[in-house]
């Protein structure tokens, strides 16, 4: 072994292999050591690139299905040799993570010109270069995405519905003109960014994720009104841990919007752009200053209908009729999260339906749920509405966490966790 390795890196001058080796040495036997020492050789060596700017080989041809769930092997990190490298392994306080920016190795980044995609590279710095001119700064032309990845018991890391999302910024692309990332390029580009920063993935049991922010946005310079001939594609990751520490929240008490509109009707409502969430900045502060962290918007024509919260769909929950009803709008965001639990509760039996609600009906409703990537889901206590004269009326729920709201929740983030079987092959693994 010692002869091999003096060979491999005095001959190759490998050194990322030598450390590789001496980690594993501490760690396992030294009959692991030479398996990955003979695996390593038959692939060949590459010297390590010291550049910020990495780019990614892409002359295989990649097929989605590569990264399909696998069965798990439920063997322990500490056992399993992992191609990918092993989760968690950055200094961090797993513990305390919460849903905030943290620096991590690299970033994705691929640009658009003459037409086409251009390949991808790994960036080691957070900033980037723009044009004063860009289409994004003057016009709003920006989308943005976003998931999450997580570390299994066998040591794996799987993404979590990354086709589904690949779908979502391609619509919302389309409706402001930005061209479209094929949904394999979509999947690689997630999967290579989390390989990149296998690190940063919060360990298994830890209750965290590697959130991954994928944006689009028009990088070329317009004046007037117009596409840009250049985009700008990235995917940034972030260790998160629960958004409520623990898992599941009490329940929240959410203010009825009357004032502001979220989205208006045949508007961009529906697509997953920037300016969306700007326009709920000062009625969400205004809410957190009342008592309320939550808002829910009507629609915008008539304001009797519900729509949707700030960030997340809403659902309510009638369980003597088993029933899960969420609004079925123009202008909602359509939610991977809302999707998956729509499947899931018809798993159990229960009746999906998406319709218009009244706001009236809202009385009728058991639990009330707020359901997005970064949380999961949201109980909500109650809702209340304030008259022009600033006479209230409220919408009661549960005062503790709903027993639907707390099945879907326990069933999703199982499925994610892969402690589950995963019947919808709703996981990828990262490879």
């Amino acid at each position: 072994a010692a002869d091999a390795l003096f060979f491999s890196t005095t001959r190759h001058n490998y050194q990322p292999t030598t450390r590789r080796l001496n980690t594993i040495i501490n760690m396992r036997s030294l009959t692991a050591a030479l398996a990955l020492l003979l695996a390593s050789s038959c692939q060949g060596f590459v010297a390590p690139s010291h550049n910020s700017h990495q780019i990614i080989t892409t002359t295989t041809p990649f097929s989605s299905t590569q990264l399909k769930k696998q069965p798990l092997s439920r063997l322990s990190v500490a056992t399993d040799i992992n191609a990918v490298g092993a989760p968690g392994t950055a200094d961090l306080p797993w513990s305390e993570l919460g849903f905030e920016f943290r620096s991590t190795k690299s970033h994705l980044r691929m640009t658009y010109r003459d037409g086409k995609w251009q390949e991808p590279e790994m960036v080691e710095s957070p900033y980037i270069n723009v044009h004063i001119g860009a289409t994004a700064l003057h016009y709003g032309q920006a989308c943005f995405e976003g998931l999450k990845a997580f570390a299994h018991e066998d040591g794996s890391v799987n993404l979590f519905r990354p086709d589904e999302n690949a779908k979502r910024i391609n619509r919302s692309g389309h409706r402001v003109m930005m061209p479209e990332i094929p949904v394999e390029t979509f999947i690689k580009a997630c999967n290579d960014v989390v390989k990149d920063n296998v690190a940063y993935v919060p360990p298994y049991g830890s209750g965290g994720a590697l959130y991954l922010r994928p944006l689009l946005f028009g990088s070329g310079p317009r004046i007037g009104l117009q596409p840009a001939e250049e985009y700008t594609f990235i995917v940034m990751v972030i260790p998160v841990g629960d958004y409520y520490k623990g898992g599941l929240a009490a329940p929240v008490n959410g203010l009825i919007v009357d004032d502001y509109d979220r989205a208006a009707p045949k508007g961009v409502g529906a697509a997953k752009v920037a300016g969306n969430y700007a326009a709920d900045l000062i009625p969400n502060m205004a809410a957190k200053k009342k008592g309320f962290p939550i808002c829910l918007y009507l629609d915008a024509a008539t304001h009797t209908l519900v729509e949707e919260f700030s960030t997340s769909n809403f659902i309510g929950i009638d369980n003597e009729n088993k029933k899960y009803i969420t609004p079925k709008s123009d202008s909602v965001l359509p939610s991977i999260t809302n999707k998956s639990l729509q499947t899931l509760a018809k798993d159990e039996g229960m009746t999906v339906e998406q319709r218009d609600i009244e706001i009236a009906e809202l009385s009728t409703f058991d639990e009330v749920i707020a359901c997005g990537t970064a949380v999961v889901v949201t109980p909500i206590g109650s809702l209340t509405r304030f008259d022009e004269n600033g006479d209230e009326s409220k919408y009661q729920f549960t005062e503790d966490v709903g027993e639907t709201t707390r099945r879907l929740y326990d069933t999703v983030r199982n499925i994610q966790n892969g402690e589950i079987e995963d019947t919808h092959n709703w996981n990828y693994k990262v490879e």
